[in-house]
């Protein structure tokens, strides 16, 4: 019997051939998938922000060219809808408002979100959403900046450079928790961020006013899309925003997120 006869089998070398040309193929392949499906989620976030942004401007055509308000009982209001549970009657369902790129922890478990626990405490439990979009502080608080009130249409300046609901997260957006060095929104731009203050995170550092310490290791570890977040406008379109582009034009960027650029 010949030597080719009597071989049934592979030989060492050739098995761990076979196994580095695996491994070498799944560690170029791995991640292309992991993108494949982050693009995936990112495109079904965009779609939940233009429905978002609809119903926005359908809200603002119904009351008045006024955007959704609301102040926290706490400030001495009376208990009124918070901003999830006034667009609901234009959109489809509640899982509009959850952003499949969140953290899986902050979906599930949103008691301190205003979205989630305000509407059971005040007995509307079907509008009990936890919503993964952040909705302006500044405009829904109606504030009277400058003689105007931020609430309404009219009073703001260029809809299409204003933000008014984003990658948040929170529920509520904080125009104000900026980067001290670069003027980044910590809030939107690296929404996937948890932390509480003075914790440090990948890149960042947590507090009132955070910082950032390493840019593109916060840009990867916390941004909720690809480096970056969606955005809703005050004339309702929705768009992606690389995380070092998220800042206002008084810190050099092109959007409108603090005072006075709102009302300039």
């Amino acid at each position: 019997m010949s030597m080719e006869q009597r071989r049934k089998g592979f030989t060492l070398i050739e098995l761990l051939v076979v196994i580095a040309i695996i491994a070498i193929l799944a560690a170029i392949l791995f991640p292309v998938f992991s993108r494949a499906r982050e693009q995936a989620r990112k495109s079904a976030c965009l779609s939940n922000s233009k429905q978002i942004g609809t119903a926005l401007v359908m809200y603002v055509q119904d009351w008045d060219e006024t955007f959704p308000a609301w102040t926290p009982p706490c400030a001495g209001a009376a208990p009124g809808l918070f901003w999830t549970e006034q667009l609901m009657p234009y959109l489809k369902n509640k899982d509009i408002f959850r952003c499949p790129s969140a953290p899986k922890v902050r979906q599930e478990q949103a008691w301190w979100n205003f979205s989630y626990c305000y509407p059971i405490k005040y007995g509307r439990p079907e509008n009990s959403v936890n919503s993964n979009y952040g909705y302006h502080e500044i405009i829904k608080n109606y504030w009277n900046c400058l003689g105007k009130n931020t609430s309404k249409l009219v009073s703001i300046v260029a809809p299409s450079e204003t933000v008014v609901i984003a990658d948040c997260k929170d529920d509520i957006l904080g125009p104000y928790i900026r980067d001290i060095n670069t003027g980044i929104n910590v809030d939107v731009a690296l929404a996937n961020a948890g932390g509480t203050p003075g914790q440090t995170l990948p890149g960042l550092i947590c507090s009132c006013l955070p910082q950032i310490t390493d840019l593109n290791r916060a840009l990867d570890a916390l941004a909720r899309h690809s480096g970056g977040s969606n955005i809703i406008f005050a004339d309702g379109h929705a768009k992606w925003y690389k995380g070092d582009q998220i800042r206002s034009k008084r810190d050099g960027g092109s959007l409108r997120l603090c005072m006075p650029d709102i009302l300039e």
